[in-house]
């Protein structure tokens, strides 16, 4: 075998190995040894700590939302800035599909051809689309809290994640947790309540 040859197949290995290596780092960790409720318990209390810490953030991803009677995938960008946020959703080619404003004072949402003020985001999405779309927990959903309140069922992996979250009519199903910096962060998970049902696929996380 030539040198030339030598070194383009190590070339190939060494890209083969960071494909497999990056698919690894996208999915959580678990070695699969069962630990005890105690030690679960001890580890999800050691990642809200972390969690809690960031209060800035931005994510990136795709959506697919259905509904009853319609169904369709749109980019999803939201950025938090402690209590102030923007979630962008957009359709096909960018066409804008919602655009969500909120803060102390109040929240905005805009469609294609109107704007609408008031206390929800909720009511207001609603109003606008029809869709049922709970923002305000989603905020805490998507980094894998409970939304504020003490009527949360959560049921744990074994690393201190969150596999499942129940709260307020709402099912969440954390599928992917992905390695953000420090911290493990949701990188795909479902949100179904009755008929609707929404896909969150993380492509990007930053805080």
């Amino acid at each position: 075998m030539g040198i030339d040859k030598y070194f383009s197949g190590l070339r190939v290995l060494l890209v083969l190995c960071f494909f497999i290596l990056s698919g690894c780092a996208s999915r959580t960790i678990d070695s699969g040894r069962q630990v005890s409720d105690e030690e679960k318990e001890q580890r999800w209390q050691r990642h809200q700590e972390r969690l809690g810490q960031i209060k800035s953030w931005e994510i990136a991803g795709r959506l697919n939302m259905r509904v009853p009677g319609r169904s369709g995938t749109m980019s999803l960008d939201w950025r938090q800035r402690a209590d102030e946020y923007k979630l962008f959703l957009d359709g096909p080619f960018g066409v804008t599909v919602a655009r969500v404003s909120g803060n102390r004072q109040g929240v905005s949402v805009s469609t294609s051809d109107e704007t609408r003020y008031g206390p929800s985001p909720e009511m207001l999405l609603y109003s606008l689309t029809g869709w049922q779309f709970p923002v305000s927990n989603l905020r805490y959903w998507v980094r894998g809290l409970p939304a504020p309140g003490n009527d949360a069922r959560i049921q744990l992996n074994n690393q201190g994640y969150p596999e499942k979250i129940e709260q307020q009519g709402w099912t969440v199903a954390y599928q992917q947790y992905g390695l953000s910096q420090s911290s493990r962060l949701p990188a795909r998970l479902t949100v179904t309540h009755g008929e609707v049902r929404l896909t969150l696929m993380v492509n990007s996380w930053k805080y």
